[in-house]
């Protein structure tokens, strides 16, 4: 039997698709449970309204305490032999959950690693891992290095897990990277990991009009640097022949202008408050690149590569002139779209 775990909250408008979503799969040996993390509005009169209707589905109500444990206490509640992880807002593809328990008992491994469509203001764009092979995670270190860049370790919900063997459960002290670290965690445990090089699930991003506060953005930029030792740690446990890790360090570098480009959206800013910032990240990135000892991070876009060039030289004056360009495209292209 799959146990799959849904936190609810907040999930009125997304959570009855959801269910049916998992209601109808092919693999019908299942158990969801419907974890209630005290929501303000529906959704939990939704989740009872949604176990009337199937058996299998089971509704667990605790105060509001976070996605992390309410996962954790699915965890606990969970009495399948595997675990699946759903976000409530998801859905899940009708033969999503059979291919997974397909692959896992064909492979006699230990976790399913799948592909899944990201719907991101409206357009599909399917994200898929670079192989369908069956890895042994001892000798696969180019393997899980393209899988930790293509972005598939970041998230719990494109997996499927042995309960047996997950030792750890999700860190409840932070609010940025705690699914990779339970990852990390779990696959330090894992001898063979599949990988299923199609789509199993739809998530949705849509995060028009908002921007992070000072605070959240400093909290982000150091949860990354936070990440990026943790992450060198568990690279380093799993192969300790291999001796540099610099992929690592370009995506602490990606994090940072993530955020500094993230500034020309920031509408309750002034110029000078931005101008500080750029400032500050500037100088964090130029710290963070002499520490680690590297010259020239592997930047994928071009913009990137074009901020980067004037960041490192603290140009703060060219960066915030590139940075206000390129959210003038953006908002160009995106009301070219109707998004």
């Amino acid at each position: 039997m799959v146990s799959i775990i849904v936190p609810v909250y907040k999930s009125e408008k997304t959570l009855r698709r959801c269910v049916e979503s998992l209601c109808r799969q092919a693999y019908a040996d299942i158990e969801i449970l419907l974890i209630v993390d005290g929501p303000p509005d529906g959704s939990g009169i939704l989740a009872d309204q949604l176990a009337k209707e199937d058996a299998r589905i089971r509704v667990i109500n605790q105060p509001n305490r976070g996605v992390s444990r309410a996962r954790n206490r699915g965890l606990t509640e969970a009495a399948g032999e595997y675990i699946r992880f759903v976000d409530s807002d998801d859905y899940v593809l009708y033969h999503g959950l059979d291919e997974m328990v397909r692959r896992i008992e064909q492979d006699g491994s230990d976790l399913v690693i799948a592909g899944f469509d990201h719907l991101y203001f409206g357009q599909k764009i399917e994200k898929l891992p670079h192989t369908n092979a069956c890895m042994e995670l001892a000798s696969s270190y180019e393997d899980l290095k393209q899988l930790y860049m293509g972005g598939f370790l970041n998230m719990p919900w494109n997996k499927l897990y042995k309960k047996e063997l997950i030792r750890e459960q999700f860190p409840v002290d932070l609010n940025l990277g705690e699914d990779l670290l339970f990852n990390e965690a779990y696959i330090r445990q894992a001898a063979r990991i599949s990988v299923l090089q199609q789509p199993v699930c739809e998530y949705i991003q849509d995060d028009r009009g908002t921007t992070l506060s000072t605070k959240k953005r400093n909290d982000k930029v150091e949860t990354a640097l936070l990440l990026y030792e943790k992450t060198k740690a568990f690279f380093q446990s799993c192969y300790p022949d291999v001796g540099q890790f610099a992929f690592l360090a370009d995506k602490v570098c990606t994090t940072f202008l993530d955020e500094v480009e993230g500034l020309g959206f920031a509408k309750d800013m002034t110029y000078a408050e931005k101008r500080a910032a750029v400032a500050e990240y500037a100088k964090q990135t130029r710290s963070f690149l002499q520490r680690e000892g590297i010259r020239k991070p592997e930047l994928t876009l071009l913009d990137y590569r074009i901020v980067f060039f004037f960041l490192r030289r603290q140009q703060i004056g060219m960066t915030m002139l590139m940075i206000r360009l390129r959210a003038m495209v953006v908002e160009i292209v995106r009301r070219r779209k109707g998004v």
